[in-house]
């Protein structure tokens, strides 16, 4: 079952790619743009307004990067905890990219909204507290699925041993941190 997430474990690293499950839905965003720029021609050449196939080209530019930029960058992305060199990265094809050092993290909790949940790991800075995404918004009608299951079963709690976080409570306001 580890290939939901793409989850790796070795004794100094853990690996998982947060959007796995993500399509790019390419096809679907070239269509969607194709429709825009036809409606943009067309309300330029039945009202004569000329700024209408300007805006709808900028808006078929938007919805083709944006599939570009999550088929091939987001969905792509890794989150790598490593102990070798005390560091917590996030990979993209682009660029590797050093988030924190791993003595700085707090611990994992959850943020949850009316329809929707997701892990946040907790960071302290020198000054301040900063939150980093562990996972994308997972629907609460999706909680009994066999990747969110196994994200909660395996993934969360392998981080938090292989971190060494203590199970307590972490209470944050406007990054002040209350340990209780």
């Amino acid at each position: 079952m580890q290939h939901y997430y793409n989850f790796k474990v070795s004794k100094n690293q853990i690996s998982f790619e947060p959007y796995w499950h993500h399509k790019s839905y390419l096809l679907l965003n070239f269509i969607l743009g194709i429709i825009v720029l036809v409606i943009g021609i067309t309300i330029t050449y039945l009202i004569d307004l000329k700024g209408g196939l300007i805006f709808s080209i900028l808006i078929s530019t938007a919805i083709f990067l944006n599939s570009i930029y999550r088929g091939t960058i987001q969905n792509k992305t890794i989150l790598l905890f490593d102990k070798t060199e005390n560091a917590f990265y996030k990979i993209t094809p682009l660029a590797k990219k050093k988030i924190s050092a791993l003595n700085s993290i707090l611990g994992i909790t959850t943020k949850s909204g009316s329809f929707h949940f997701n892990y946040i790991l907790i960071l302290k800075n020198k000054t301040s507290i900063k939150k980093i995404h562990l996972t994308d918004d997972i629907k609460i009608e999706n909680q009994n699925n066999p990747e969110v299951r196994f994200l909660e079963m395996e993934i969360i709690p392998q981080l938090e041993s292989f971190l060494n976080l203590k199970k307590e409570a972490l209470i944050i306001f406007d990054s002040e941190l209350i340990n209780i």
